[in-house]
């Protein structure tokens, strides 16, 4: 598994079915698309409602995850009220292709790991009211999982669905863990 904290997070990148140790480089592969998706991408297109960046997440918002998908790949968000203390959130994505991943307004406690197969997306965020969060892509992948916890630095529970925003109007996804999943 390979680790990054949020120093090496700053610069690295690494080369649902909705209801029903390598060192890294400034660059992706040269076999990774610069686009993650694209009209001809051969597993399809994602469902619209993760399509597009929020109009209304910002810092200190109330707590949760904004997660939403453009051209370039997807961006995932934590926030929670600045009130003077730390919230703990957690989280495994898993993709049916090879994920690349840069980290996003990190700070020294915050974390995230890619498996050695680069599939699977664990990251462990400290955040105190601003953003923390990831810019990744999954090249066409067909199916990418989101796996959501929230807690204090003792304890983990699952996000409550209704704290996870999709897209550019914030739908909720009816269950976590939840998949998005490609159509052609």
């Amino acid at each position: 598994m390979i680790r990054f904290t949020a120093l090496a997070a700053a610069a690295a990148v690494v080369g649902g079915t909705f209801g029903g140790g390598a060192a890294a480089s400034a660059a992706p592969s040269p076999t990774s698309s610069a686009v993650d998706d694209s009209s001809g991408c051969p597993a399809g297109h994602l469902p619209t409602y993760v399509e597009g960046a929020p109009t209304d997440y910002r810092p200190g918002n109330p707590t949760g995850v904004w997660i939403w998908h453009t051209p370039k790949g997807y961006a995932l968000r934590v926030t929670h009220p600045r009130n003077g203390k730390s919230l703990e959130f957690a989280g495994t994505i898993t993709a049916s292709a090879p994920i690349q991943v840069t980290g996003v307004a990190l700070e020294k406690s915050d974390h995230f790991w890619l498996s050695h197969d680069h599939k699977t997306l664990t990251f462990a965020f400290e955040n105190f009211g601003a953003t923390d969060g990831l810019d990744f892509r999954a090249d066409c992948a067909r199916l990418v999982t989101f796996r959501l916890s929230v807690g204090d630095a003792h304890r983990l529970q699952l996000l409550s669905p209704a704290r996870v925003h999709l897209g550019v109007h914030g739908v909720t996804p009816p269950s976590n863990p939840f998949t998005l999943q490609r159509r052609r």
